[in-house]
C-alpha cells in the first residue's frame, strides 16, 4: 500500500490507497496532471480554488468557508440596488450570509472554469456559471472573472467581475434597455 497526501485548503489529509491505478489517481492534482516531485505554490493554490468552487457548487458552504481566512474580504461589481445581497462583505460570517442567500434563491449551481491561472499568492479564474432559480426552475447563465488572493494558504480576498447588465436581465426576466433609455418596450 502506498501513502498519498492530498492538501486541501491548508489542511493536509493522508489516506491509504491500494493498487497502481489508485496510486496514480491519488497523485493527480487539480489539473489532472500527475505530480512529479514537489507541488508548487501555484499548483497548490489552484487546487485550493478548485476545491472551494466544488464545495460551493454542491452547497457545502462550511467547507468552502474553511478555505478562507477569518477576515476574508469579498467584493463583486454588481448593481446592489437590484441585487442588494451582493454588496461588499468582510469576514466569514458576512460571506456565509451572502452564500446562504444565494443558495436560498437557487436550487442548483454549476460552473465551468476553462481558465484558472495562478501566480504566487494570486489565482485568477474565468468561469461560466449556471444557477437554477428555485422560484421557476429557469437557468441564469453568466460569465464572470474571479480573482483570489491567498494569505497563509487561505483565501483572504475575493474580487468578482460579472456582466451585470446581462445578469440583471436574467434575474428580473425582462429586457432592461428600455428602462434605462426611457423607451417603451414591445
Amino acid at each position: 500500500m502506498a501513502l498519498a497526501r492530498h492538501i486541501v485548503c491548508n489542511v493536509p489529509v493522508t489516506s491509504r490507497t491500494a493498487g497502481a491505478r489508485d496510486r496514480a489517481l491519488a497523485l493527480r492534482d487539480g489539473t489532472g496532471q500527475t505530480r512529479t516531485g514537489r507541488m508548487t505554490v501555484e499548483k497548490l493554490n489552484r487546487q485550493r480554488i478548485v476545491h472551494l468552487l466544488e464545495a460551493f457548487a454542491r452547497g457545502d458552504i462550511e467547507t468552502a468557508l474553511s478555505c478562507c481566512t477569518e477576515d476574508v474580504d469579498f467584493l463583486t461589481h454588481a448593481p446592489i440596488d437590484v441585487l442588494p445581497h451582493m454588496g461588499p462583505r468582510h469576514g466569514k460570517a458576512e460571506l456565509r450570509e451572502l452564500w446562504q442567500t444565494v443558495w436560498s434563491r437557487y436550487s442548483e449551481i454549476r460552473y465551468k472554469a476553462p481558465h484558472i491561472l495562478a501566480e504566487g499568492e494570486a489565482v485568477a479564474t474565468y468561469m461560466q456559471a449556471y444557477f437554477r432559480k428555485r422560484s421557476n426552475g429557469r437557468i441564469v447563465q453568466f460569465d464572470m472573472a474571479v480573482f483570489y488572493t491567498f494569505r497563509g494558504g487561505l483565501v483572504a480576498e475575493i474580487r468578482e467581475i460579472i456582466d451585470s447588465y446581462d445578469l440583471v436581465q436574467q434575474v428580473l426576466e425582462r429586457e432592461i434597455g428600455p428602462l434605462i433609455t426611457g423607451a417603451r418596450g414591445d
